[in-house]
Order: C-alpha cells, then sequence, then structure tokens
C-alpha cells in the first residue's frame, strides 16, 4: 500500500475521531450483575468488565466510509451504541491474563445475530478498538446493518500490556473466541436476545485470525459454537510460503510486518535469537519496536526496505537450505492451510495486492477445498490493493452475511 496514501488515510481518521468524540462521548459502567448465572464457561471468557463509551449514528460513519472506497450512495441502517470489554484469556504459558476488545449493539433489533470482526496489524496499543471504537470501523459497519458485532484487540494491544503473538494460531484464535464467550455473558446478563447464527469476518492480520478461529472452533470448541459463515479477507495464511517469497526478495516496503512475526516467534518459543537473525543497527532495536508504543509508520521508517541489509545473509542461505528448523516448523505449525472447513467460508483478496500476496488466498482456496472442505467459495477483487480492498470487500462479506440470515428465516 502507497505510504503517502496510509499517512493521509491516518490523519483523515485522526481528524474523523476528533471530531465525533466531542460530539458523542459518554462514559459510565455497567451495572454488575451475578456472574454465576450466566458464565457457563471455564475462567477464560469470563467477562470482566463492560462500559459504555459512544453511540454512533450511519450519519457519521457514511460519508468517512466513502473516503475508503465504499460506494457513493452506501447506507447503514441502525445507529449503535459502543462498549469496552474486558475479559480473561490465556497468554503463551497458560495463564490467565486480561485482554480488550469493543463491542457495538445496534439499536432497534430485538434478536441479534453475533459477528466477531477480527482488526488488521496494529502496533501502537492505543490504536484498537477497546481504546476507541472509531478505529473498529469494520465492527461498526456489521452493527449498522443489524448484528451484534464484537472486534477484539488481541493480547497485546489494548489493555493488554504482553508482546502481541502477531500471526500466532492458537493465541489468536483463543482470543477471539473468549471474547466470544465474554458478548455471550453480557448478552445473558443483560436480557439481550441473541440468535443461533455466529459469523467471523476479518481483513489483513484479521483475515488471518478469522481463519484461525474457524479452524480451532471447529477443532476443539464445536461443543460450544456452530459457525453459520465466515469470511476471511487478505490474510497472510500461508506463512511459510510467504516467508520464503518475502525472504527471496530485494526489498520489501512493509519490513515492519516481517520483523513483527519474527519477534512474536522468538517471545512465544523462547528462541532469543534476534541478534542471529536481523544484521545491526536494527537487531538492537528489536523488541523495543514492538512494545506497544509505536504506530506502523514509526516502526517502518527506522527498519530497511532492503532484505539484504534488514536479515543476516548467514540467517537466509540457512534458511532456504533447511537448516532453521524451528524457525520453519514454527511458521509450518502456524500457516493455515491443511484443514477442511465444516461451515461456509468465503476468501476475498485483491488481485493488485503487494503487502500481502493473493497467492495466500488461492492457495488456501485451493488447500481447504483438497481437505474436505465442502463450501469454499473465492472473490477476487480486480484491481485492488492492500488498503483499497478493504472496505469493499467488507461490504460484500456482510452483503453475503446478509443473505445467509434472509434465507434462514
Amino acid at each position: 500500500m502507497n505510504s503517502n496514501r496510509s499517512v493521509k488515510r491516518f490523519y483523515q481518521l485522526t481528524i474523523f475521531i476528533m471530531m465525533v468524540l466531542s460530539l458523542t462521548l459518554i462514559t459510565g459502567c455497567e451495572k454488575d450483575d451475578d456472574p454465576l448465572t450466566c458464565n457457563t464457561v471455564d475462567e477464560a471468557g469470563e467477562l470482566v468488565e463492560a462500559t459504555f463509551e459512544l453511540s454512533l449514528t450511519p450519519a457519521m460513519v457514511e460519508p468517512y466510509l466513502e473516503l475508503f472506497g465504499a460506494p457513493i450512495g452506501f447506507t447503514l441502517t441502525h445507529s449503535a451504541d459502543a462498549y469496552t470489554i474486558h475479559y480473561r484469556t490465556r497468554d503463551k504459558n497458560g495463564d490467565l491474563t486480561l485482554a480488550s476488545g469493543v463491542m457495538f449493539l445496534p439499536r432497534g433489533v430485538e434478536t441479534m445475530d453475533l459477528v466477531s470482526v477480527q482488526h488488521g496489524t496494529a502496533l501502537k496499543r492505543e490504536n484498537t478498538g477497546s481504546v476507541n471504537p472509531l478505529y473498529a470501523m469494520d465492527g461498526i459497519m456489521f452493527a449498522m446493518s443489524g448484528f451484534m458485532a464484537v472486534a477484539p484487540d488481541y493480547i497485546g494491544l489494548g489493555i493488554s500490556e504482553d508482546i502481541h503473538p502477531y500471526l500466532h494460531a492458537e493465541l489468536t484464535a483463543n482470543a477471539v473466541v473468549d471474547m466470544l464467550r465474554a458478548a455471550r455473558i453480557y448478552a445473558c446478563e443483560n436480557d439481550i436476545d441473541i440468535s443461533d447464527e455466529l459469523f467471523l469476518a476479518g481483513y489483513s492480520e484479521g483475515g488471518y485470525a478469522t481463519m484461525a478461529a474457524h479452524k480451532f472452533i471447529e477443532l476443539d470448541y464445536s461443543d460450544e459454537f456452530q459457525l453459520t459463515a465466515v469470511a476471511p479477507m487478505s490474510g497472510p495464511y500461508d506463512l511459510i510460503g510467504s516467508t520464503r517469497n518475502l525472504l527471496s526478495r530485494d526489498t520489501y516496503d512493509i519490513p515492519a510486518f516481517l520483523a513483527y512475526v519474527v519477534v512474536a516467534y522468538d517471545d512465544i518459543y523462547g528462541w532469543n535469537r534476534l541478534a542471529d537473525i536481523f544484521n545491526e543497527p536494527y537487531a538492537s532495536m528489536l523488541p523495543g519496536l514492538y512494545d506497544g508504543t509505536l504506530d506502523l509508520t514509526d516502526v517502518n521508517d527506522t527498519l530497511t526496505t532492503s532484505i539484504d541489509s534488514l536479515f543476516k545473509t548467514d540467517f537466509t542461505t540457512a534458511f532456504f537450505a533447511g537448516q532453521e528448523v524451528a524457525i520453519q516448523t514454527a511458521l509450518e505449525e502456524n500457516t493455515l492451510l491443511e484443514w477442511g472447513p465444516i461451515a461456509p467460508i468465503r476468501l476475498y483478496h485483491g488481485t493488485a495486492d503487494s503487502t500481502v500476496s493473493i497467492d495466500n488466498t488461492l492457495s488456501a482456496y485451493a488447500s481447504l477445498q483438497a481437505n474436505g472442505g465442502t463450501s469454499v467459495d473465492l472473490v477476487t477483487l480486480p484491481g485492488a490493493d492492500h488498503g483499497g480492498g478493504f472496505i469493499p470487500s467488507m461490504i460484500l462479506a456482510e452483503a453475503w452475511f446478509d443473505s445467509i440470515r434472509t434465507a434462514s428465516q
């Protein structure tokens, strides 16, 4: 994605956030009810706190969405209330830790269908929906279309101070599952009627998180959740293939993404090998660049786009020779190809995406079908780059979900 366009959109978002907050921000805490009445799961997924943040109307949101590719005349049907959610999930050691997310409740809907919307890559802890609901614009879109929408921050973002386990399948899936549990508890405690329909959607890292949650729900939590439909969008599902591709390039425009994976895995798996993998001065900067205080632009501007300058030649040589066994094994374990989904899944990806190659989605599409997926579809967005595919993919996914809801009524 063009860096100048990214900066422009960042400032547009900042201005919009300041405007809306100045008009609508009202804070308060929900009344605590007896958690034993509604919490039917273990401690992971426990709802700790729900706090009302602000109310939004379609008229506030629609002009902003047009800036990000929504078609002129695109309309939303419901106002929505935003709540910050604090809940418990499990960290890399299996210990309970506090996590956060945002929940949007549409107004005027008697029985709500639940959707979890997973956000794209964020480095700065504050740039997430629980800190400011307007960062979860995709969740707002779904709520304003009549869904009860939740958007987890993931571990390491929002309230969590851990290193974010970037593109680690199980830890990411757990954060999604436990946010869904917390949302169900909130609905129970506040007499909100939610249906049996459950949807997942997400873009970029959120596409990866969505597919990871789909996989783990069907493998480990099928007695608790039955998915209706799932829409992963423009995600790096083929981690091992993508890593080989990126390390073989001369340059990569978003080096912050590539280094993020290595820093996260180095922490999760306890390798302590950053000095073996990165050249100086970058090795000494890590993982400080990913401590949650810097945003993507900050980190990207600090690193080099040259692959040979960023990574040590000895490391890349050993990687392609198959000698970096631990790293290759971790990437393979977190690649999301070799499984067959049960719930319908529809993949979305822009054909001009140079940030996350469409090869990820093409590989996933073929692999999920080959492994037994009986309802696997692919939607390509001709000419869309990574930034340009975001809102159009969300609109298409929401329309697909609506068609399923209508057919089931």
